[in-house]
């Protein structure tokens, strides 16, 4: 690649010189623009001639290879980045419902999986604060009927306790 980028650019700067040379050289009047026109259009060459030469069957067939390798792990991190959204705004509706119901909810971990079809959903939920029997099942009953996150899955920690 940078042998390609020096012979280019050694062309375009001999193209230049001959063109600076040949103007210099040259009468004025309608001879000098004429000159000048051949001379533009020669640096234009040699400023183009590397795009024309471009084997566009190569470059295409390049450019799909590097696409069909890079789409599983840009899928990979948008279902990671699915995921991360949907755990934050699970946990986020968790700790507003449990403020509606008066129960001290400090902190909501959600683990998230995914089904067949690649849709990530809420998996499982992890509650701490200090929270009394009734409280962690009327929580747990209202998480299990918006989110349909089953009370096997739900964790209740306080203060080191699990339950």
């Amino acid at each position: 690649m940078m042998e390609l980028l020096g012979q280019w650019l050694t062309g375009v700067t001999c193209a230049a010189i001959i063109v600076a040379l040949a103007d210099s050289l040259m009468a004025g009047g309608t001879v000098r623009k004429i000159g000048r026109l051949a001379g533009g259009l020669l640096l234009l060459a040699a400023v183009v001639k590397p795009v024309l030469e471009v084997d566009l069957t190569a470059l295409s067939a390049s450019s799909v290879r590097m696409g069909v390798e890079s789409v599983p792990a840009a899928e990979e991190a948008g279902l990671d980045l699915m995921k991360s959204i949907i755990g934050e705004e699970t946990g986020a509706y968790i700790l507003d419902k449990a403020a509606e119901l008066g129960i001290p909810c400090q902190e909501v971990r959600v683990t998230c999986a995914v089904e067949e079809n690649g849709v990530p959903y809420p998996e499982s939920v992890v509650l701490v604060g200090p929270m009394s029997w009734e409280e962690r099942e009327m929580l747990s009953r209202r998480i299990e009927a918006d989110l349909a996150i089953p009370a096997e899955r739900q964790t209740y920690e306080s203060g080191g306790e699990e339950g």
